[in-house]
This record gives C-alpha cells, structure tokens and sequence, in this order.
C-alpha cells in the first residue's frame, strides 16, 4: 500500500473567538512570532523553526483537554522552571500542576479560547 512522505507538520489550524487576541497570548507566553494578523485569521510561528499556528475566527465551541484534543510545546530542560514562573506571573490558567513521566516534567495550560496546552520538557529525543 503506498503511503505519503512528508516533511513534518506545517502548521496547526485553530478556530478561535478573537484571532488577535489569541495571537498576542502565544507570542507573550511562548515568544511565538506573528507573521500576520487581522481580526478574521492570524499567523503565528516559532521563532527558529517552521512550525506554524494559524488562528481563524470563528463561533465554534473548543472542547480540549487533557485526555482528548490539546497539543503541546517541548522546552529544553533548562528552561522548564523558566515556564513554571512565567505561567505564574502571567496568570495563565493551569489545567494540571506539574508533572513528570518518562519523557520528563509536563504542566496542562489553559488559553484564551479554552485550549489545553502542554508544556514538557524533553529529556530524550521525542517518541524516539
């Protein structure tokens, strides 16, 4: 059976209440670049990678969660105390307290929209 070969995921489509607001939360928390923005769709990506993240309006209801649709950023292990301080002085929602599991410590955030977000660090090569 013939499959499709891929260079990674390019970006992420969320359908979110108020795209510039959005926008704003993912490039104050995770120093996420906005390439555009308007208030039908904006674009966000990750600084020193390809990753993208595209907010459209919309009046759909988000249901996210830990168990069911969320998604999630890796930070280097150093940095992981980092984001347990910003998440604190930002007053972001958290969804869990901080954790650990093989991979290494994970925290659940909330965004504007009712997203669940994880934040891990990764001690190892990801689902290596």
């Amino acid at each position: 059976m013939a499959m499709i070969t891929t260079n990674g995921l390019n970006h992420l489509a969320l359908p979110v209440k108020d795209p510039e607001r959005s926008a704003q939360f993912y490039a104050d928390l995770f120093n996420m670049e906005i390439t555009s923005s308007s208030p039908e769709m904006a674009f966000l990506k990750t600084v020193g990678s390809t990753d993208m993240i595209a907010l459209n309006q919309s009046k759909v209801e988000v249901v996210s969660g830990r168990e069911s649709m969320h998604f999630g950023f890796m930070v280097d292990p150093e940095q992981f105390d980092t984001a347990l301080r910003t998440i604190e002085e930002k007053s972001v929602k958290k969804v869990s307290e901080p954790s650990k599991r093989g991979i290494g410590r994970y925290i659940f955030i909330e965004d504007p929209d009712g997203y669940t977000v994880e934040i891990f660090e990764c001690l190892s090569p990801p689902y290596a």
